[in-house]
């Protein structure tokens, strides 16, 4: 059952009835047999893989607040005659049993992530180097599949063992409760993720019914399919067209696959956020508040700026199990007493920002596949990070020297504009049908400029799968998005202003959009949720 269909829609709204009909304590009940409803849409054979997550997880989770609650209590057991020194003895000893627990579970559910999602990479690149032997062997595991939401279930239940190892949340005891926390049905599609002291306490509380929440969660769905319909699939067959495996880069000039890759920007961020928009609009209107994933990232001053905006759920998750226990991690605190002392300040404070990023960048390159693109990609963006931390003071004499306002709004348009550059490179490098056909793109991107065709003036432009007349729809929707992301920049919350206007102007701007979702919005006989592109992660 795809999120951007008619199917959900009414999904959704029998879900919202039977959840505010029921007493409020079984609301969480409802929304997990909900939950596994919609996931069993997905095939019968994956929940195999959730329920196994998820015992195995709570379980994990229960042994861990087992030793700690015994040594709590056996700690007061020995009333006043036990030292501070001996209290804090008994809970190191604890911690560290809980800390075992911790990383064997761990280490069980990334397991099971990698073999699911890399056996396919992990048996081609045996092959490749036993066929140099000249030696055969086939792959027993190329038929497993890969579960819906895969990835945004094993993330969360791994900063929920995370979290109880760091005691920021006592293990949750009622494991249906725990249940619905895995799979809370709006987000196992593509999230975003998030953590169980922060939405998972909320999915069993009890919520009243609120017109407020109703309004702007249904205003955000509403958002979600204009972006997903009338824009992403779109601009799809652009994509589909310049980055066929059919062609190879020689056959596109520079322009050309600026165009194509200019599609695919939008296409893939149209397609990600309006899935999150519907997933948190879903949400709110049950009274659950999911965290924020996109802050406009087309308007990033920086690549590093890029990341604090795209995808910040998983960049969220990234920076608190992955970046800081590498910064501060003894083999890089070690290198870097050293490079403080040899070098300098600077030089200290440059080799935890440049370990952090590279760890932190190759895992998100290989969470998105296992592939060497997305390998190359992970890389790509750390070095770009890492090496503007490590360059700052350059960039800033460089800046003093040519007396540069970087506080001007005309070097702000230069950042974006560079960033956006930057970004481009990244799409072709994994878009692309091989690695060497992207670096053939990007080369072309920069030494074979056709300005003719970007303006339309031979009509080649239109051949691409997208018409005139569809290429006119697009320019419009696309400039309202610019549009609504400039009014944000500045700070203006869109669904508040537009409920504070009088209510035949409300209900004219929300049927109008409505009216453009119905009348251009890309509709096939097909829906699933590899309709989504990020519905594969």
């Amino acid at each position: 059952m795809a999120l951007n269909s008619l199917a959900f829609v009414a999904f959704l709204a029998i879900v919202l009835v039977v959840y505010y009909i029921v007493p409020k304590k079984f609301q969480w009940v409802v929304l997990l047999v909900a939950s596994y409803g919609f996931y069993v849409t997905s095939g019968l054979k994956n929940l195999v893989f959730i329920i196994s997550t998820t015992i195995f997880t709570y379980l994990a989770g229960l042994w861990m607040q087992s030793i700690r609650d015994k040594q709590q209590n056996y700690v007061k057991s020995l009333g006043d005659g036990v030292t501070k020194e001996e209290k804090r003895e008994y809970k190191k000893i604890a911690n560290k049993k809980i800390h075992t627990v911790q990383v064997l579970a761990v280490l069980v559910n990334l397991g099971v992530l990698i073999l699911l999602k890399c056996h396919g990479f992990i048996f081609d690149n045996i092959d490749k180097v036993f066929t140099l032997f000249k030696w055969d062997i086939s792959d027993p595991l190329v038929n497993i599949i890969v579960p819906l939401g895969l990835s945004y279930y094993t993330f969360n239940s791994i900063g929920y063992l995370i979290d109880i190892s760091r005691g920021k949340h006592a293990a949750e005891r009622n494991i249906g409760k725990f249940a619905l926390f895995v799979s809370f049905f709006p987000s196992i599609v593509q999230g975003p993720l998030f953590r169980y002291c922060d939405v998972g306490v909320q999915l069993t509380k009890e919520h009243k019914l609120d017109y407020t929440n109703i309004k702007y969660g249904a205003q955000l769905i509403l958002w979600g399919f204009f972006k997903k319909l009338v824009i992403a699939d779109r601009v799809a067959p652009i994509t589909a067209h310049i980055f066929s495996p059919e062609f190879v880069a020689t056959d596109y000039n520079g322009s050309q696959v600026f165009f194509g890759v200019l599609a695919y920007s939008f296409q893939i961020y149209c397609d990600f956020s309006g899935g999150t928009d519907i997933t948190r609009g879903a949400a709110q209107m049950m009274g659950i508040d999911l965290p924020v994933n996109f802050e406009r990232p087309f308007f990033a001053t920086s690549m590093a700026n890029f990341w604090q905006r795209w995808h910040m759920s998983l960049g969220a998750w990234m920076r608190e199990f992955v970046f800081y226990p590498v910064m501060l991690c003894k083999p890089v605190t070690a290198v870097s007493k050293k490079f403080r002392k040899k070098f300098g300040p600077h030089a200290g404070k440059i080799v935890p920002s440049v370990a952090a990023p590279f760890v932190v960048f190759f895992l998100i390159g290989i969470w998105h596949g296992i592939t060497w693109q997305y390998i190359t990609n992970g890389l790509y963006n750390a070095i770009l990070i890492s090496s503007t931390v490590a360059l700052t003071p350059v960039y800033n004499k460089i800046a003093k020297t040519l007396r540069i306002n970087t506080e001007a709004f005309s070097f702000r348009i230069f950042q974006m504009l560079r960033t956006f550059m930057l970004l481009c490179i990244s799409r072709v490098i994994v878009k692309a049908p091989s690695i060497t056909d992207a670096f053939a793109m990007i080369k072309r991107m920069f030494t074979s400029i056709d300005l003719k065709f970007l303006c339309g003036v031979d009509g080649e432009i239109y051949s691409y799968g997208v018409d005139e007349k569809g290429m006119k729809v697009l320019f419009l929707a696309i400039l309202v998005l610019l549009v609504v992301g400039i009014l944000q920049e500045n700070g203006l919350k869109i669904r508040e202003a537009l409920s504070r206007q009088n209510l035949i102007f409300r209900w004219f701007i929300l049927l109008l959009l409505l009216t453009v979702i119905l009348v251009f919005g890309i509709y096939g006989p097909e829906f699933d949720v590899s309709a989504f592109i990020y519905g594969r992660f």
